[in-house]
């Protein structure tokens, strides 16, 4: 019951994002899914391989851009019937930016949680940090791409 409005509740954020909101979010969707499926079946390292033949793009990134990919990578993994975790999510958005000729670094980190250790990924651009960057500073930085 939970997914199902969930559901209902991006179907109402569709509606007030209009036609060209719509697209972002529709795209933001696609790399999501796309993103969760590489991570589920293929070796992480490969995908990063993939990552880190991204071409060199645009240095200067254009704000109004870095929030539009932000918001609809966002809202899609909060109001999705699936769960989207920060590595998706930074793929995503990292793919959305290299359609648009923005330069992106994946950075991740690990920090320990008592007895356990956590990671976490967050997506940086033009000086910015695009998605994951609230809890970003809580870890220490172990590889960039």
């Amino acid at each position: 019951m939970r997914k199902w409005r969930k559901a209902k509740s991006l179907l109402r954020r569709v509606r007030e994002v209009g036609p060209g909101g719509l697209a972002s979010l529709l795209e933001a969707f696609g790399w999501l899914a796309v993103a969760k499926m590489a991570l589920a079946w293929i070796p992480v390292a490969k995908v990063i391989g993939w990552k880190r033949r991204e071409l060199e793009r645009s240095p200067v990134a254009d704000a109004h851009m870095l929030r539009e990919v932000r918001h609809a990578v966002l809202v899609v993994a909060r109001y999705s019937p699936v769960s989207f975790v920060c590595f998706p999510q930074c793929l995503a958005a990292s793919e959305m930016l290299r359609r648009r000729g923005i330069a992106s670094r994946l950075h991740y980190g690990v920090a320990r949680d008592g007895n356990k250790l956590v990671t976490h990924t967050w997506l940086e651009a033009g000086g910015e940090t695009v998605i994951g960057g609230e809890v970003a500073g809580e870890y220490s930085r172990l590889e960039s791409w």
